[in-house]
């Protein structure tokens, strides 16, 4: 499977999983085994299409993990074998993996299963949040970066905190008390 361009590529592999997850053949009120593979094995032939010097810069995201759920049918062992395989793949080829969770706010537990073993098995966890302080002009929210740094079976973590302000375009970054 060759693609001439980067937009191919996406567009085909978009339509195709979505049609896989969505189609009811896999989906009748059960776990959906099938459709998790179906998408992981075209997630793969994708990678596998790219040529070798381009495979460390592939990035396979995933924009909101609680829909993954909603596909399983609330079948969370589906979901994190999914997340598991997809993750083999940047050992296995160096590309990226990235999973993004919105925090459902309805959600009576503290941290669902999937969400602790995403934040372990991540190097690099972001979360944004509201000020705690409360609403301000100049600052709409603040971000937490956790940077996970293995060297020598030790693992260092490193902490940046971070205000935000959304502007129309773009998302400006900077240090608390830095901005005027």
């Amino acid at each position: 499977m060759k693609y001439n361009n980067i937009e191919t590529l996406y567009a085909n592999g978009i339509k195709g999983c979505i049609k896989v997850i969505a189609d009811p053949e896999y989906n009748e009120g059960k776990p959906n085994h099938n459709g998790f593979a179906a998408v992981f094995e075209k997630i793969e032939s994708v990678i596998k299409a790219l040529p070798q010097d381009n495979m460390k810069f592939a990035t396979i995201m995933i924009d909101d993990i609680s829909f993954l759920q909603v596909a399983a049918n609330g079948s969370s062992n589906d979901v994190l074998d999914f997340l598991h395989y997809c993750y083999t793949l940047t050992s296995e080829y160096g590309c990226a993996f990235i999973a993004l969770d919105h925090k459902d706010i309805y959600l009576n537990e503290e941290k669902p299963a999937i969400i602790l073993e995403m934040e372990y098995l991540a190097d690099i966890l972001v979360k944004a949040e509201p000020l705690a302080t409360g609403l301000a002009k100049d600052v709409h929210g603040q971000l937490m970066v956790l940077h996970k740094q293995t060297q020598h079976g030790i693992a260092p973590v490193k902490i940046h905190n971070f205000h935000y302000k959304i502007k129309e375009n773009s998302i400006e970054c900077f240090y608390p008390g830095t901005k005027i």
